[in-house]
């Protein structure tokens, strides 16, 4: 079993990864401080229904499916990802957008409807467009690293982001509260401001990636044939794990409109998230050096289903509700992250050489749409159901439990723990790459 170690944190650290390291930065930066963590009680402070922060949480789930479309895209490019994934990128930046209409919304300028119209369109696009864009990143990534530096680089990316937006939301939600007894709105503008100015790193780190040449992909779509039986069955099971992934309303959500909890406690239940996440990065990334992808995401699995449980007890008269609460989200953000780290390892070890964006797409594109039908059914719960509030988000969580307990029973699993070939080389910490 591998542990973390930190020889592969030297390793990571030197100058050679130094643009995916800033990646990292700023990806953590927006995800703190430009997206779910704060536009959900924003558009709950400006009136905004239940059902509709449901829909634009949801929306770049759903909206993912559009990677199906990348063979066609890289087509009319020519190849070009670095260009491609450049414009992605972009989407990184909408912490200036938002704090641009929260700004008018402060100052009078924007009417308070208009201001959550607006506010729900760039978030549902501009998430739709990031998580496109670190889909992107993550193919770039396989292109131009060798298999063992692609274990080594990917996830410490992802354990250096979570790493990041835990210090940066934990304080953030006592400081939200105070902001907006002090100055209302403006608080929000403030944290808008800051995520815009570091998220610019992303697209310049981009900028500075290896050129992964031309990524030549096949006129002829994939058929099943050319798709290993695996590969579809292991798509199959993470269709059913994704629809559990939409039926989850969220946790903030939750949080605010049934047990009455401040928008600094949403946004500490954020924080406590992005420690899970940052465990289960780190738990995860070094044991898939050697180790085996498919018994890690059946563990994910399961743990999800734990989470779904938790929340689902966490009823407005239970005195325990919002510790279960904590413990749902950082359950639900550490086994998400190991899953999704032992979902992207299976992908590449599963697809084809040849066929490996055709696979991916399709993959994406599949459980993206699962997703998000998972959260057309979340929001049309929440929409029919006002009056017993409670009880549809139990209800909601109790079915992703259940979901997530299916995908568990049906993941195949390799013979062993350890995943063979194993990985020959041990990291170093010089810059001249993996010896």
């Amino acid at each position: 079993m591998h542990l973390p170690r930190p020889t592969r944190w030297r390793a990571f650290a030197s100058a050679q990864y130094r643009p995916f390291q800033a990646i990292a930065i700023g990806q953590a930066f927006t995800a703190s401080y430009a997206s779910d963590a704060l536009f959900v009680p924003l558009l709950l402070f400006l009136g905004a229904p239940a059902a509709l922060v449901v829909v634009v949480g949801a929306a770049p789930v759903g909206g993912t499916a559009l990677q199906v479309f990348a063979p066609q895209m890289l087509r009319r490019l020519k190849g070009n990802l670095r260009r491609l994934t450049l414009v992605l990128a972009l989407a990184e930046l909408r912490g200036f957008v938002l704090a641009a209409i929260v700004a008018g919304i402060a100052s009078g300028a924007i009417d308070g409807l208009v201001g959550i119209a607006l506010i729900s369109v760039t978030v549902a696009i501009g998430q739709t467009v990031g998580i496109l864009s670190a889909s992107n990143i993550g193919l770039w990534t396989a292109v131009v690293l060798p298999d063992a530096e692609r274990r080594l680089v990917s996830p410490r990316m992802t354990a250096l982001a979570m790493a990041l937006s835990t210090v940066l939301l934990l304080p953030a939600g006592s400081a939200l509260d105070a902001g907006t007894r002090a100055i209302g709105l403006w608080a929000y503008f403030a944290f808008f401001v800051v995520s815009g100015i570091a998220s610019t790193l992303t697209p310049l780190a981009v900028s500075r990636l290896p050129h992964p040449g031309r990524v030549l992909v096949a006129v002829q779509p994939v058929g099943d044939d050319d798709v290993p039986p695996v590969f579809r069955r292991f798509t199959a099971v993470s269709v059913i794990g994704a629809v559990g992934q939409g039926l989850i309303p969220s946790l903030s959500l939750y949080a605010l409109r049934v047990l009455g909890m401040s928008a600094g406690f949403a946004v500490a239940l954020s924080g406590v998230g992005a420690a899970g996440a940052l465990a289960g990065s780190l738990l995860a990334g070094s044991f898939l050096l050697g180790g085996s992808s498919s018994r890690v995401l059946r563990v994910s699995f399961l743990f999800r289903g734990v989470a779904g449980l938790c929340c689902a007890a966490a009823i407005p008269w239970n005195p325990f509700a919002p510790v279960l609460l904590l413990v749902g989200a950082a359950l639900f953000n550490g086994a998400g992250n190991a899953g999704g780290l032992a979902t992207n390892e299976r992908l590449y070890r599963l697809a084809p050489p040849h066929s490996r964006v055709h696979c991916q797409s399709r993959f994406v594109g599949s459980t993206a749409a699962a997703a998000g039908a998972g959260s057309v059914i979340c929001a049309a719960v929440l929409t029919v159901a006002p009056p017993a509030a409670w009880a549809a988000y139990t209800v909601l969580y109790a079915a992703s439990a259940v979901t997530r307990t299916i995908a568990t029973f049906r993941t195949e699993v390799s013979s062993s723990w350890i995943s063979p070939p194993p990985i020959p080389v041990e990291p170093t910490a010089g810059g001249g790459g993996l010896t």
